[in-house]
């Protein structure tokens, strides 16, 4: 589930910015402004490849392969890749690199690293993380900070405190899981009803852990010497 959510999500993303992704490389030459403005998407054609300090507003959507160091606000979308401080949108906000806020009342979608926070109340997408990542689903690739979710949080390696009521995902935890269903391979603690792993030590109703003394124990479960 989580290889084929992270798929999906990148697949998606990738075909809305691959051709200007090419020139992403060399954005740091863009000419800067304080001030940029963005109807939609490609127009006016000179947001796409500028750098702003200050702050960039889309009505009702701004985009580009450049930076913006400040505030980018959208009613409908912020869509720069390289964000140094806040990005914002009614619906949804695309990155490729954040220090800083990004936030939404939909979707939040980050391609490479965040640090910082990301929130929305439906779904946030991210590559590496170090901060928070707030919403009904969370899917990210390493992780080190604190993942909450309503619903579902998957995450490849995580470092820190990963919490859903129904279900969280990870590779190796090096932290705490809490959830209803928590499913990993190495795990530093898991607390929920249904308790998966190959190694660490569990708390619930039903722990599976495969290199435990019985692969499967009620109530507590943990390895020795591993």
């Amino acid at each position: 589930m989580k290889k084929l959510l992270l798929f999906a999500a990148f697949c998606f993303v990738g075909s809305l910015f691959a051709e200007e992704a090419k020139a992403a490389m060399s954005y740091k030459d863009y000419p800067v402004s304080y001030l940029q403005l963005g109807i939609w998407y490609n127009f006016p054609r000179s947001q796409m490849e500028s750098n702003t300090v200050g702050i960039k507003s889309g009505w009702p959507m701004c985009a580009g392969t450049g930076s913006v160091t400040g505030l980018e606000a959208s009613w409908l979308g912020s869509l720069t890749q390289h964000i140094d401080g806040a990005q914002l949108g009614w619906t949804v906000c695309y990155c490729y690199d954040l220090k800083g806020l990004q936030a939404t009342l939909i979707t939040c979608i980050n391609t490479d690293h965040l640090t910082g926070l990301q929130a929305s109340p439906v779904f946030n997408m991210a590559g590496d993380v170090t901060g928070v990542q707030a919403s009904s689903v969370n899917v990210a690739r390493n992780f080190t900070g604190f993942q909450p979710a309503a619903i579902l949080n998957v995450a490849d390696d995580f470092k820190g405190f990963q919490a859903a009521p129904i279900m969280n995902i990870a590779d190796n935890v090096d932290g705490m899981q809490a959830s209803l269903l928590n499913k990993a391979k190495k795990v530093g603690f898991q607390l929920g009803l249904l308790n998966m792993a190959t190694d660490g030590f569990q708390i619930g109703l039903l722990n599976f852990m495969d290199n435990a003394w019985l692969p499967c124990f009620p109530l507590v479960n943990f390895t020795c010497g591993k």
